[in-house]
């Protein structure tokens, strides 16, 4: 299906399923409010889950996407300390880390009334999503597997984050 055939079919995971055939994304429906998809990304291999609820006058979609790798349980305490130091400052969604098996997941929910829920506001949130776990994979992994803090880490990653962000405001010479 693709975003132009919305009209004929209404409801926030049909136009979930449209905005994944638009980015040709493989993905599989696994019931009435529930997609799966797999997809490479710089990081390895990002594991996602979008669920979408449609009630009476309002549609939530919620988007998880997990990390590639479990963190030991020896690890927990400082990869918990990531994710508080990270979730600080973040405007939109947050890490989790499930102390049950180690899985690293970044979750971004939307409420969205009927006129908010458009293909672009589908499609931004689900790119948010997957860059913000994409970019955090290497300090989880620095964390899990590292021998450095985790302010140290952080700290690195910031600033390369700001170094890049310095080239690419810069004028071309």
């Amino acid at each position: 299906m693709k975003v132009s055939d919305i009209e004929n079919y209404p409801g926030l995971q049909n136009m979930v399923t449209a905005v994944l055939d638009d980015m040709e994304l493989t993905h599989q429906t696994l019931d009435a409010e529930y997609i799966v998809l797999r997809l490479s990304a710089d990081s390895g291999i990002l594991s996602c889950q979008i669920h979408t609820e449609d009630e009476d006058g309002w549609r939530c979609l919620a988007i998880t996407v997990a990390a590639p790798s479990y963190v030991p349980k020896a690890r927990f305490a400082e990869v918990s300390e990531w994710v508080i130091r990270r979730n600080y400052s973040l405007r939109v969604g947050a890490y989790h880390l499930d102390h049950g098996d180690g899985e690293v997941q970044y979750r971004i929910n939307a409420l969205l009334g009927d006129s908010l829920a458009t293909p672009e506001i589908v499609q931004a949130n689900l790119i948010t999503a997957l860059q913000m776990m994409d970019r955090a994979v290497p300090e989880v992994m620095a964390v899990a597997f590292g021998d450095q803090t985790v302010l140290q880490v952080i700290t690195d990653a910031d600033k390369i984050d700001a170094d890049n962000d310095e080239a690419a405001a810069s004028p071309l010479q």
